[in-house]
């Protein structure tokens, strides 16, 4: 590696030299002639391509130096020793995180994602195969051994079994925890390999227990992935949908650790910000867990968090598809285009075409010979108005100048009116979008109806093999049709309490959470889906967060992408999701090819904070801990009064425990506050994270319950675990969710009674 090294710095000097020279004697290697334009243009072309050249040939270089320099001090982690079926000779494979090969081109270092390189992850000593691209390869593996080396010194070697070495993980797992997600690669399960290495399914969904590793497997996957299909895929063609801007940041460093540029990462939010056609403020998910956990009475609670369920399942789909079927007929409200004195096209005008001329056309097909009509309309209009501007103007004394000059000042005149206008109707702003949504939620009740004799449509339409189409048009997608349950549809009177409530919150200014992603789903319905076709893999983290309606919009948006579907359904802390089952995101994506993996074995925690968290959801999602010995987790029995001082206390305590990262989790962003407000003065440098925070960093952190979801720290202390705070069944999963961000301790303080959910604990 240091002779690598030595040559591309060579190999960058030499390139840099001959760059300096070329752009100095650019021009005298050009040979310009008036007389031969188009071997002049070729002169310049060759130079610039010959520059482009040695500028690409220094930009590997310089890449695969930084790669070299990243990974001088740990150049590899495994080797095992492989004899190929028939062959007497062992090979020795040994494996690090990028390829090392001598001068002659042969290997000293295997990069992970090669094909051999899965035997060390999949198998014991023993008989083994691995698959390429020429097929599968058989024979047998004599040694499996580990290395652990930090800054180019060797500290431990293990011989393992088919699970990579627990001495290992045990190394790793007690570490602190860091700003940023690391790399698994020297660690990876067979289990997590099986993720990593997929790629027969077009839709992988892992079902994974907090803190098994499924996300940093996914981060692998990514860049098993790129280097697989290195000349199709780049990372640029992959999409990450995370919960927030601090988790993109937290996981941020992997794929640049593994030589990998960083793919997009983005949120469902943003992308709803971006792609809504609405006046009003758009709420988040962290302002609808706000509402629903502090409402202004029970009665409204209970209304709310009802909506906010039903409105996130498959059943509301149905709902919305029967509406947006109704307005194939009627109901559409326009916009009138014009000027601000003058209207050009009116409401009357654009039904007259949507609903009588393009009768027989789809609605997205509408949209567009719509918006098509718009423009041939505008422009016959513009060449009539310019002439009565044109005469006006001649009219009117006070306008001096030529006839030609007045020409041009009325076609500027009418092209300022005409370019807003196109633009009105690039963006389909001829419909009336917020009104649109608000018909919707007034007539609930309508759209149930239609909805569930269009489902009957369904049931009866397969008993007689009645064509998909008119099924369609009876009201209901095949996705939607098959899961209209009449049994867990709404009382009439509680949907239109529903609506009615939803109208309230939009005469506020507000588009709720829950029905944000329903406008869209209806409004996409309308003029299309908008598409990505040049997406070829979609990573979705937090997955039992997504509703069925984000669920359809995403398989939508991506039409030809892959989708890798992380999540844990333990965790489902929202009110606002309705995917009680892996089953259910399979059914989203119908036409694909799905698989699910699940992980169940959580390493993250010690074992005594691991059992006690899955104590709190005892019919939850299955989750074995890994056998890492620890403190339990104690509950503290306060009062108000002595609680600050007593937590202040037990910060002191943890950071000279050594704990580098610690948080404080109150319930709501509200106590939040108040809790930053009590500590610091007293706790150094102690931070606050709210839904804007976009940096992850080391030290003491105050955090509301709902955004420590993905991240972990050494130490965690509950501020409120208490039965005034965490007392209702529908809090068990956020309990749990806040316990299981512990690494190394767990404290719970409860001000009175503590909250019944909790196992039997050690008391204080």
């Amino acid at each position: 590696m240091d002779k690598q090294m030595e040559s591309l710095h060579s190999t960058i000097g030499d390139q840099q030299q001959e760059i300096v020279e070329m752009k100095r004697h650019f021009w005298d290697e050009v040979s310009v002639d008036k007389e031969q334009l188009f071997e002049t243009y070729v002169s310049i072309m060759q130079q610039a391509k010959d520059l482009a050249n040695y500028e690409r040939v220094q930009d590997h270089a310089r890449r695969l130096l930084t790669k070299l320099g990243k990974h001088i001090g740990s150049p590899y982690f495994g080797r095992i020793d492989f004899r190929e079926e028939y062959e007497v000779d062992k090979l020795p494979v040994t494996i690090g995180l990028m390829s090392v090969t001598d001068e002659n081109g042969e290997h000293l270092v295997y990069d992970w994602r090669t094909p051999i390189a899965s035997l060390f992850y999949d198998y014991a000593p023993g008989p083994v195969r691995y698959r390429t691209p020429m097929g599968i390869i058989t024979g047998e593996m004599t040694l499996k051994r580990q290395y652990l080396i930090r800054s180019s010194k060797l500290e431990a070697v293990f011989d393992t079994g088919i699970q990579i070495g627990d001495d290992m993980l045990q190394d790793m797992l007690k570490r602190s925890a860091d700003t940023k997600m690391k790399t698994i690669v020297s660690t990876i399960q067979r289990e997590q390999n099986a993720i990593i290495r997929d790629d027969a399914h077009e839709v992988l969904i892992v079902q994974g227990a907090a803190g098994s590793g499924k996300t940093s497997a996914a981060m692998q996957r990514i860049a098993y992935l790129l280097y697989k299909y290195r000349d199709s895929m780049h990372s640029e063609q992959v999409v990450l949908f995370s919960p927030n801007d601090l988790f993109n940041d937290y996981v941020s460093n992997i794929l640049p650790e593994l030589g990998e540029s960083n793919m997009t990462q983005t949120t469902f939010q943003q992308y709803v910000d971006y792609r809504l056609r609405t006046t009003r403020q758009i709420e988040d998910v962290y302002d609808q867990a706000e509402r629903l956990m502090n409402p202004s009475s029970e009665e409204v609670g209970q209304l709310e968090r009802a909506s906010a369920r039903w409105k996130a399942s498959e059943s509301f789909m149905a709902v919305a598809d029967a509406f947006v079927t109704s307005l194939m007929n009627e109901g559409i409200a326009f916009e009138s285009l014009g000027t601000p004195k003058r209207t050009v096209i009116t409401e009357e005008m654009l039904r007259e075409h949507f609903y009588v001329t393009l009768a027989d056309w789809s609605l997205p097909a509408r949209m567009d010979k719509t918006r098509e009509w718009i423009k041939g309309y505008l422009k016959d209009w513009a060449a009539r108005e310019v002439k009565r501007v044109y005469q006006r103007f001649l009219k009117q004394p006070n306008y001096i100048g030529s006839e030609e000059e007045m020409m041009q000042m009325s076609k500027k005149h009418v092209s300022k009116w005409v370019r807003e206008m196109r633009r009105k109707a690039h963006t389909y702003g001829f419909i009336k979008w917020d009104a649109l949504y608000e018909q919707f939620n007034a007539h609930l009740p309508r759209w149930c109806e239609n909805a569930l004799a269009a489902a009957s449509t369904h049931d009866a339409s397969k008993q007689t093999n009645t064509s998909a189409e008119k099924v369609a048009v009876a009201g209901l997608t095949g996705i939607a049709a098959s899961h209209v349950d009449p049994d867990i549809m709404p009382t009439a009177s509680l949907v239109a309490n529903m609506g009615e409530h939803t109208l309230a919150r939009m005469n506020e200014g507000i588009i709720p959470y829950e029905d944000a992603s329903v406008f869209l789903y209806i409004m996409e319905s309308i003029e299309g889906f908008n598409t990505f076709n040049h997406i070829r893999q979609v990573v979705i983290d937090e997955a039992q967060d997504y509703s069925a309606f984000q669920y359809a919009l995403l398989s939508r948006l991506f039409p030809r992408s892959k989708f890798t579907i992380l999540g844990d359904w333990n965790q489902a802390i929202y009110e606002s999701n309705r995917v009680g089952r892996v089953e259910m995101v399979q059914r989203m994506f119908p036409e694909r090819k799905s698989t699910v993996i699940r992980l169940k074995k959580s390493y993250r925690s010690t074992k005594p904070i691991s059992e006690f968290a899955h104590a709190i959801l005892p019919n939850g999602e299955p989750a074995e801990p890994f056998h890492r010995d620890g403190k339990p987790p104690v509950v503290h029995v306060v009062t108000e009064a002595e609680r600050p001082q007593l937590v202040f206390e037990r910060l002191q305590q943890l950071r000279e425990a050594g704990c580098q990262s610690i948080a404080v989790l109150a319930k709501d962003e509200a106590s939040s506050a108040q809790v930053y407000q009590l500590l610091s003065q007293q706790v150094e440098g102690l931070k606050r994270v709210t839904k804007h925070t976009q940096q992850f960093s080391v030290g003491c952190w105050v955090i509301p319950s709902y955004l420590a979801k993905g991240l972990e720290f050494d130490g965690v202390i509950i501020w409120d675990a208490d039965q005034e705070h965490y007392g209702h069944e529908r809090d068990r999963k956020l309990l749990y969710t806040v316990c299981t961000r512990a690494l190394h301790e767990l404290h719970l303080y409860a001000v009175g009674q503590p909250s019944p959910l909790l196992p039997v604990a050690e008391m204080k």
